[in-house]
């Protein structure tokens, strides 16, 4: 039904290896990228995951990790205002930066730097600085109805204890496709279309086991730890018809990869694809329940943040078992 990834593009004048036009249909131009390989049909058949009733949420707490402003981004701040309208009642004022915590990189989010494009062809200038262009904006997810789908972890953290890998989860250190597919046999998963690929790489549990005077993701923002961005990775995930990625990664992608490159991934998957990008999720307890269930598929919800013109949304995901 769709090409292959040696096939891609299909669109003359789009980048190599870009989805452009493949999602197009009645001549309009496609705002959801790889959301599309999630059916209907798919998403019925995910709610067969659902055996034990068992859940967990994969955001960490607002105020992790700590000093987002050491990259430029501003930190968690929460005010509790009592006694609201003189009563016996309590609101809450937060300021956060939807990129700063466990969040879902939206289409908007990186633009292919040498053609100032996003997903599909939607110029940066327009859609970031004009502000005329908002077809890619995060609340279009809302108005799809979220993202409702199978998701399946691949437990990189388990997966190195079992084998002796001793690496920093602060980075940098790259987990290879070859060692995905050992991890996806291992624990006998069928990637099916229209999946969502977790992986862990412990760096949430750092994350949570850290105080506030320790060293952080954002110090050392370009040496991360994450998946290889390989070619061969790149064409494993279209080819098998991944809808998003996400992991407890700062970036999800190693950086650097192994060949020395940066970013290649979110220039394929966010500008090319027009896949989903989900970074710093907390994966500890989806991990525990996994392991005593001996099950790492599960059924996966996500109720993006409705910011009209958005660029990004807080994670608001959970799995459920």
């Amino acid at each position: 039904m769709f090409p292959q990834f040696k096939e891609l593009p299909i669109q003359p004048g789009a980048p190599p290896g870009s989805a452009w036009g493949v999602f197009d249909k009645d001549g309009k131009r496609d705002i959801y990228g790889t959301l599309n390989f999630i059916t209907p049909e798919a998403v019925i058949t995910a709610r067969e995951e659902i055996k034990t009733g068992e859940s967990a949420v994969l955001n960490l707490p607002l105020h992790l990790p700590y000093h987002p402003d050491r990259i430029g981004r501003t930190k968690f701040h929460h005010r509790l205002i009592a006694d609201m309208f003189e009563m016996t009642a309590c609101d809450d004022e937060v300021t956060v930066n939807t990129q700063a915590t466990s969040q879902w990189d939206g289409l908007m989010h990186y633009a292919d730097p040498e053609r100032r494009t996003y997903y599909n062809g939607v110029s940066y200038d327009d859609a970031a600085l004009r502000r005329t262009d908002r077809s890619l904006c995060i609340d279009t997810w809302s108005q799809r109805g979220g993202i409702v789908a199978r998701g399946v972890l691949i437990d990189y953290v388990r997966y190195a204890a079992k084998k002796e890998i001793v690496y920093n989860p602060l980075g940098p250190h790259a987990i290879s496709l070859e060692e995905i597919e050992e991890i996806v046999a291992e624990e006998d998963l069928e990637i099916r279309p229209g999946d969502v690929l977790l992986v862990r790489c412990g760096l949430s549990k750092y994350i949570r086991e850290s105080l506030p005077d320790d060293i952080t993701p954002f110090d050392a923002a370009y040496t991360q730890v994450g998946v290889d961005p390989s070619p061969e990775f790149l064409e494993w995930l279209w080819n098998h018809n991944i809808a998003a990625v996400a992991g407890d990664a700062l970036a999800f992608e190693a950086i650097p990869a192994t060949d020395g490159t940066h970013q290649r991934l979110h220039k394929t998957c966010l500008s090319g694809w027009g896949m989903p990008i989900g970074e710093l999720f907390d994966l500890e307890a989806l991990a525990r329940i996994a392991e005593k269930n001996q099950r790492w598929s599960f059924f996966l919800t996500v109720s993006p943040l409705n910011i009209q013109g958005g660029a990004n949304t807080l994670s608001n995901t959970v799995a459920v078992f």
